[in-house]
């Protein structure tokens, strides 16, 4: 169900907490956004972005910062629905950037799960995907070879 408004503003203060300490590079501050379990599930673009825990998400906050720079990210579309301690988010991401010299811009789909500890919401699963390139507008499936 959708979730209530003061249920959205503390999940989306969570969300917006969490990319501000990620575009900072402060990997204490981004941690404090997630639940501190061996089960949290985060999941990337790359085909080796798959992982679970704390460690694995620490390593691969470290290898995000080490690669590259996320100056800002722009979201829109941003729905929070909540069953008790429970809420469940969606949202379009868009990452612009710089690696090396170069700059990006990278549209993602990003959903989430939060779960209310002591009064904060806490990340505890995280899935960033982006759109099918081979795949047309009002397409299914992308074009076969």
């Amino acid at each position: 169900m959708k979730a209530d408004q003061k249920t959205q503003s503390e999940v989306l203060q969570s969300f917006k907490g969490m990319f501000e300490a990620y575009k900072k590079k402060d990997l204490q501050a981004t941690l404090s956004f997630w639940a501190p379990d061996p089960d949290v599930v985060v999941v990337g673009t790359g085909e080796d972005e798959k992982g679970m825990g704390i460690t694995y998400l620490t390593e691969s906050l470290k290898r995000d910062w080490a690669q590259g720079e996320v100056q800002s990210i722009g979201v829109k579309n941003f729905s929070v629905s909540a069953s008790d301690v429970v809420a469940w988010l969606s949202a379009d991401v868009a990452f612009h950037g710089k690696v090396g010299e170069g700059e990006f811009d990278l549209p993602m789909r990003l959903t989430g799960v939060m779960e209310k500890r002591n009064g904060k919401w806490l990340w505890v699963q995280m899935h960033l995907s982006t759109p099918s390139s081979g795949q047309e507008h009002g397409h299914s499936w992308p074009n076969p070879k």
